[in-house]
């Protein structure tokens, strides 16, 4: 019975890892993929197409939106604007878009004006109605911008959420076969942290099998995985709490939580009897 009832925990070990793994992927994409993050990481994306990348600027639906054209346009009236102004506006594609008369102190102020320009248009995309499913898009787009959607969101927040409630039944079930109780948390700490480790070096580990040349997938990854440290932080956090919880309830007030327990089942024992008791009487009376 100890042999299977061991290995059960181990492959209950097993399955709460791989949940607390999606959990964490997801919940990073998830918050990586927020509108405001979007739209900060967003701008290098659009130029390295937009500069050429090996003609990927074909394959983008722009909408007939010269982003160049913009940004060459501004420059000039920008320089003669902000000699007397701290903030240039100038209407492109119908938009209103404002630039910080300072981004003219940088290294390079026409990337200021594209970061600006592109920051304007994430809205389009970002929030567009797309007509397919998460991984049938994958095809129907010609590039997918739609992974850093409203859509794509909206999908890895409901993983975060199924994998969540997936890692709380497993949580309870170990609680259930683990023979010490005080064990449990520090083994459930323990899986939280290592399953939240590899976020660490995610980037650079799907890198690896990314030619060089085509640079703007791993600009895409920049996206995707931007808070991958936040979301192993929040994990690393709790793993540790959970960890210092199991180790107070060994080495402190286990032997107090096990006279507890005792003095509860012993009532519960007494409280039988005396039931059985007050049974066999009535049946005598009878």
């Amino acid at each position: 019975m100890g042999f299977f009832r061991s290995s059960f925990l181990g492959f209950v070990c097993l399955l709460l890892f791989s949940s607390f793994l999606v959990m964490n992927l997801a919940l990073t994409l998830d918050s990586s993929l927020k509108y405001e993050n979007v739209q900060k990481e967003i701008p290098p994306l659009v130029t390295e197409l937009t500069n050429g990348s090996g003609g990927l600027l074909s394959l983008v639906d722009t909408k007939g939106i010269d982003i160049n054209q913009a940004t060459d346009k501004a420059k000039t009236a920008m320089e003669t604007y902000c000699q007397n102004n701290t903030e240039y506006t100038f209407v492109f594609e119908g938009r209103t878009i404002s630039v910080p008369c300072s981004s003219l102190q940088s290294d390079n102020p026409l990337e200021s004006v594209l970061n600006e320009t592109v920051s304007s248009f994430v809205g389009d995309f970002y929030y567009k109605e797309y007509d397919c499913s998460f991984w049938s898009c994958l095809t129907k787009e010609k590039v997918p911008f739609f992974l850093v959607s409203q859509k794509a969101k909206d999908y890895w927040h409901q993983q975060f959420i199924f994998a969540l409630m997936a890692s709380f039944v497993l949580v309870i079930l170990l609680f259930f076969l683990a023979e010490s109780k005080a064990n449990w948390p520090v083994l459930v700490g323990g899986l939280l942290i290592l399953s939240a480790a590899p976020l660490l070096k995610i980037k650079a580990f799907i890198s690896l099998f990314i030619p060089e040349k085509i640079h703007v997938i791993s600009l895409f990854l920049n996206i995707f995985f931007s808070k991958a440290y936040a979301t192993f932080w929040i994990s690393f956090i709790v793993g540790l709490v959970l960890i210092g919880l199991g180790l107070g309830l060994k080495f402190s007030n286990a032997e107090f939580v096990k006279n507890i327990l005792d003095k509860v089942e012993k009532k519960e024992v007494e409280k039988k009897v005396v039931e059985k008791k007050e049974i066999k009487k009535a049946g005598k009376k009878k």
